[in-house]
């Protein structure tokens, strides 16, 4: 067998180990985390710190985030008394696809968002802001698998370190990937999270084309 082709055998039987493992690497495909949005809700009037800690490159922010964001937050969320969350998106090294989730009609996208960001812990406000931005992101199509990337990636990849330490951490960040038809899924069940004392929500995505 020639070199160079065995050395493609090679790479090629790698790519395929890491996709059954639900790795997906960065040169093949590279995906940005989009509008990760980040709540804070402190029990009294704070100063709140905000680190990112992104396996990839943040490529986009507000307000400036110029290596940590240092801000006052009101107890209702209102962030130097201008902005409803912190802002960012980040082009990721890796993502792992789970396997769980949901097909959702295109048309039935407006009333699965309604029902289950709901059981997902969102609050009304946090619930239009997701609607608002996300089913004008969704271009048409049949379907749309939906999956919600794990805590364990999250806080691997896209970890948030806030100052001081939150008691409630709810973490949405979905995988959004439009189909031409529906196919059977497990899906995951859903424990809706109980906001106790300081509250940190966050939810983004990220579009698979």
């Amino acid at each position: 067998m020639k070199k160079g082709l065995k050395i493609s055998l090679i790479v090629l039987g790698v790519i395929f180990v890491l996709m059954v493992a639900g790795i997906v690497l960065a040169g093949f495909s590279s995906m940005v985390a989009r509008k990760p949005a980040v709540y804070l809700y402190p029990e009294e009037d704070s100063q709140i710190q905000v680190k990112l800690d992104v396996n990839g490159k943040i490529i986009e922010d507000i307000p400036v985030y110029n290596g940590g964001w240092d801000v006052f937050v009101t107890t209702e969320g209102i962030i130097e008394n201008q902005y409803d969350y912190l802002f960012y998106e980040a082009k990721l090294k890796e993502v792992a696809i789970p396997d769980e989730g949901w097909i959702v009609s295109y048309d039935d996208l407006d009333t699965w968002f309604e029902v289950n960001l709901d059981k997902l812990g969102l609050n009304e406000k946090e619930k239009f802001q997701f609607k608002e931005y996300w089913l004008e992101e969704l271009g048409e199509s049949n379907y749309y698998e939906i999956k919600l990337l794990s805590d364990e990636f999250l806080n691997e990849n896209m970890d948030l370190i806030i100052s001081p330490k939150p008691d409630t951490e709810i973490r949405l960040n979905f995988l959004f990937k439009p189909l031409r038809k529906q196919y059977d899924i497990v899906n995951p069940e859903i424990i809706t999270p109980v906001r106790q004392g300081f509250t940190v929500v966050e939810w983004g995505g990220i579009l698979i084309k």
